[in-house]
């Protein structure tokens, strides 16, 4: 490696900014002494890693390859260093849990809280991680295990069905659709649909409630965040589709109605594992108690064996 970690947070730093001057007040140094580094990158490697654009500093194409890596670089070398730390403190093992970004959240820290309670010595760390990165993140080793929809599972791996939940429509208490025990596609031809995404994802409504019915929503926005979009809904702006778990709390204090989608429409969720992890490795000690644990919860339709799909 002819670059050093000094090199590499200087063009992640300079992705950031457009001067040289920026550069060095944001690692304290010198405007000559970042000049002089970059310099001395770019003789290492032989290419032009920067050019200017209208007076102002970028990276050139090389420098944009090497920021992207060193922004991986860079990040795995901050976790590295804080689980060093932490086994100081006497964790001896780390268990990387991958969900993605409209994932089932409110148990996790309950049992992350738990499984501390029980393993102290094993430290989880959550990973939020894009829909179609989930395959790849678990097989390279950045996640050990993933919460993930049926729709999304991948074949090749070791799959443990954790439970189901329900996909409701939300709309605000004043909302002509509120009081409704179910509604329908045809409902929907009317009012706006806020959604965190119109990727046409299996399982999920686009595939299971508006195709089958060879209808779509009057008009289809696309927020993504969830908060913002049940206060979109609540401000009567549009309806939503979400899982039951997210939009709990604001249910149970009346912000919002809601209404079944035809007669039940479900999410089935599952936590998924190399197939290649060890029967007594950590990660699969961490998976079998979450699945027991799961199991004493009030709702969930469990299964109990990890199945290869």
């Amino acid at each position: 490696m002819r670059l050093t970690l000094d090199h590499l947070v200087m063009l992640q730093t300079l992705s950031e900014v457009d001067s040289v001057t920026a550069v060095a007040e944001r690692l304290w140094l010198t405007p000559s002494a970042v000049s002089h580094r970059m310099r001395e990158a770019e003789r290492r490697i032989g290419v032009s890693l920067t050019e200017r654009s209208g007076g102002k500093l970028r990276l050139s194409p090389a420098g944009v390859r090497l920021e992207r890596a060193a922004r991986d670089i860079i990040a795995i070398l901050n976790e590295a260093e804080s689980e060093a730390r932490s086994m100081a403190g006497g964790v001896t093992a780390f268990v990387r849990m991958g969900v993605t970004s409209y994932g089932p959240f409110r148990w996790i820290p309950k049992f992350i809280k738990h499984y501390s309670n029980l393993r102290p010595d094993i430290e989880i760390t959550l990973v939020t991680v894009p829909r179609n990165d989930v395959y790849a993140s678990l097989m390279q080793g950045r996640l050990d295990v993933s919460i993930i929809d049926d729709g999304m599972v991948p074949s090749g791996v070791a799959k443990l069905p954790l439970f189901r939940d329900d996909l409701i429509a939300i709309m605000a208490t004043d909302h002509p659709l509120a009081g409704r025990k179910n509604i329908y596609a045809e409902d929907f031809k009317t009012y706006n649909l806020v959604t965190y995404s119109t990727d046409r994802a299996s399982g999920w409504e686009y595939d299971r409630f508006f195709a089958p019915a060879s209808i779509l929503p009057r008009r289809m926005i696309t927020v993504e965040l969830i908060e913002a979009i049940v206060e979109l809904v609540r401000s009567g702006y549009g309806i939503s589709i979400l899982q039951r778990d997210l939009v709990t709390p604001s249910l149970e204090r009346g912000e919002l109605a809601w209404a079944a989608l035809n007669d039940g429409l479900d999410i089935a969720w599952n936590a998924i594992i190399r197939p290649s992890e060890q029967e007594d490795s950590e990660v699969n000690k961490m998976v079998k108690e979450l699945d027991t644990w799961i199991k004493q919860l009030e709702n969930p339709n469990t299964a109990a064996t990890v199945s290869a799909t």
